[in-house]
């Protein structure tokens, strides 16, 4: 617990006002608008496969495994801007019911269950890849992509998204909002969108 507190509090200084913290968030959203490119890229992929295949009889050996490598950096590049968003599937059924402070409790409990669940797949995950790229294994098929390619996505991804939980750890300590933000983001979130409550002038 102390070593907690101290941790949050170091960070909270380190923010200087939020911008430590906006920087993770920029970070975040930008992995997710990568991840989405990916996943559109995977689409274009493998309906090209799909057409090339069955109307011109002429299949790729590029287009399926390509698509599975990016469709895998998609997954794992998108989770940090999904947490920072608060967009993850949530039973809010007691959640909405409870006080405030009881909220922030149960945040910072998913957060801390989200750390340490990063931390073991880091660590793993991490470990897994380096022996691939350590050993040379590869997919074995014609385009034989080395295995850390794909592997390595894992621990990074998590990575970011545990980065981007401590920065939601240190808003509960700061007194900032935990509350759903929405699919646009946080429009009032540390002086941003300021006047956003106010009546559009026609």
């Amino acid at each position: 617990a102390l070593c907690h507190y101290l941790f949050l509090s170091a960070w909270g200084r380190a923010a200087g006002g939020g911008g430590s913290l906006r920087l993770v968030d920029r970070l975040s959203d930008l992995l997710g608008l990568v991840a989405a490119w990916l996943f559109f890229l995977t689409g274009l992929m493998l309906s090209y496969e799909v057409t090339a295949r069955y109307v011109f009889n002429a299949p790729t050996i590029w287009a399926a495994e390509i698509s599975q490598l990016v469709l895998i950096w998609g997954v794992f590049l998108a989770p940090a801007r999904i947490l920072r968003r608060r967009q993850n599937i949530r039973i809010d059924f007691l959640y909405d019911r409870v006080s405030a402070a009881w909220r922030s409790r149960a945040d910072v409990l998913s957060l801390l269950i989200i750390l340490a669940f990063s931390a073991v797949v880091i660590w793993y995950g991490g470990w897994i890849a380096w022996d691939s790229f350590v050993r040379g294994r590869s997919t074995g098929s014609m385009l034989n992509i080395p295995n850390w390619w794909s592997e390595s996505a894992v621990p990074f991804g998590f990575a970011v998204l545990s980065l981007q939980a401590l920065v939601e750890l240190a808003r509960i300590w700061m007194g900032a909002d935990a509350s759903p933000r929405g699919a646009d983001g946080p429009a009032d979130r540390e002086g941003e969108g300021d006047g956003a409550g106010e009546e559009a002038v026609p």
